[in-house]
């Protein structure tokens, strides 16, 4: 009685392939690598990567011209909500410096570290509709005068 038994040889490929399903980590493919960048965390990741000084020209630069222009010139309103999100811009990497800071020291209560990043969370939120407003505004003043 004589069985025939079939040798299959695995090449080093096939081993490689083995392993990564072993490993079980799904490969990336471009559909999600187009979900992860998305204008808010190119924005985070620029505001992580700026120093502190730039950030508080940002906020207090922007917040300052804001507050001009409403006031000086309310016909460029749309220019101030712009610099109102420049503003927003520097508060929202300011305090997400600060979450970062505080996150790292063992005192710091996870209260004060909601608090801050409830805080964050607003200011995006006001930041946003602040260059949605800009937008639209600046839409309404150039297109005034299409419907003849």
């Amino acid at each position: 009685m004589s069985t025939d038994l079939e040798v299959h040889e695995t090449t080093s490929h096939e081993r490689e392939c083995d392993e990564l399903e072993v490993v079980g980590e799904p490969p990336v493919t471009p559909d999600i690598q187009e979900e992860e960048n998305n204008v808010f965390r190119v924005l985070g990741t620029q505001a992580r990567s700026r120093s502190l000084a730039q950030l508080w020209v940002a906020a207090l630069g922007g917040a300052v011209d804001a507050g001009l222009l409403w006031w000086r010139h309310p016909m460029l309103g749309w220019l101030a909500a712009g610099c109102a999100a420049v503003a927003a811009y520097g508060v929202w990497g300011l305090l997400d410096r600060g979450i970062e800071t505080r996150s790292t020291d063992p005192t710091a209560s996870r209260e004060s570290l909601g608090k801050i990043s409830g805080l964050r969370d607003l200011t995006a939120i006001v930041g946003t509709a602040a260059a949605l407003w800009a937008v639209l505004w600046f839409m309404a003043v150039a297109l005034g005068n299409w419907n003849h």
